[in-house]
């Protein structure tokens, strides 16, 4: 924009966290929040979809599905909000890890106490897999792992070693079972006071400081469990796991949380995308 836009950024919390950003920028009292898709759940019915386990067999498969028709219904809906969808960072896939032993069939999940986030989905999943969901804070885990209140947890690489888990929970599972991205939303209030020109000019500022992000997520899950081998844990790769019973019991779940012919057609859809 030469100069024209500028970016006052605050991080860590600063000025709200993501759920309240997210409606500060829909009511336009905030410009930009970068936030995680989740958090658009209540308001974007496309957004519960995504949350389905198992819905995207690779990153690559995910980014696809969001430069389809799936990411055109995102934007649609987001619009619908008061918001303008830039762009979508990487957030990893998650996966599970356990201080019992490592994961690597459907069977490994029986009797274990996982730790999950406050989600129907995740708690119908574990319910699902043979385990027992256990709610808990994320800066509760560490403490839970030592008391043998839970078994096992799940989360992205550079998580389950920049919280210290893997120093409890050894045997690490990539399974990568949910890919959801963050995604850097504009109000539509700040969007429609830009010229075309600036708009254009931020689209693609947005979009190229994605690909740059991805490259730096990439570098990061290579660190992370570079570190956690050379501490001990033990790394099952997804091709050393029976993935076949545990998608299989998993993917149960989509007839509860699709609830009509036109989001299963939606899901079809994402599951056929090459």
């Amino acid at each position: 924009s030469k100069g024209a836009l500028q970016l006052q950024l605050k991080h860590s919390g600063q000025l709200c966290n993501e759920s309240q950003c997210w409606a500060k920028v829909k009511d336009g009292s905030l410009d930009i929040a970068r936030v995680n898709m989740g958090v658009l759940s209540k308001d974007l019915a496309a957004v519960k979809l995504m949350s389905l386990p198992y819905l995207f067999r690779s990153r690559e498969h995910m980014w696809r599905v969001l430069g389809g028709e799936f990411g055109q219904r995102l934007e649609a809906e987001a619009a619908k909000n008061g918001a303008v969808v830039l762009t979508y960072y990487d957030s990893g896939t998650r996966s599970f890890y356990s201080s019992k032993k490592p994961i690597r069939s459907l069977a490994d999940f029986a009797g274990l106490r996982v730790r999950v986030q406050d989600s129907p989905v995740y708690k119908d999943l574990i319910e699902k897999l043979g385990g027992t969901p256990v709610v808990l804070p994320y800066d509760k885990v560490i403490d839970a792992f030592k008391s043998g209140e839970i078994d096992a947890a799940e989360n992205n690489t550079p998580s389950y070693v920049t919280s210290g888990h893997y120093k409890f929970a050894k045997y690490y599972s990539l399974d990568e079972h949910s890919s959801v991205p963050e995604v850097l939303v504009i109000s539509k209030k700040a969007w429609t006071s830009l010229s075309p020109a600036q708009q254009q000019a931020l689209k693609e500022a947005a979009v190229e400081s994605s690909e740059f992000m991805k490259k730096l997520w990439a570098d990061s899950e290579v660190q992370s469990l570079a570190k956690a081998k050379k501490e001990g844990s033990v790394i099952t790769e997804k091709s050393q796991i029976a993935m076949s019973g545990i998608e299989g019991y998993a993917v149960k779940l989509y007839s509860k949380y699709i609830t009509d012919n036109a989001d299963m057609e939606t899901v079809l859809a994402i599951l056929r995308t090459k």
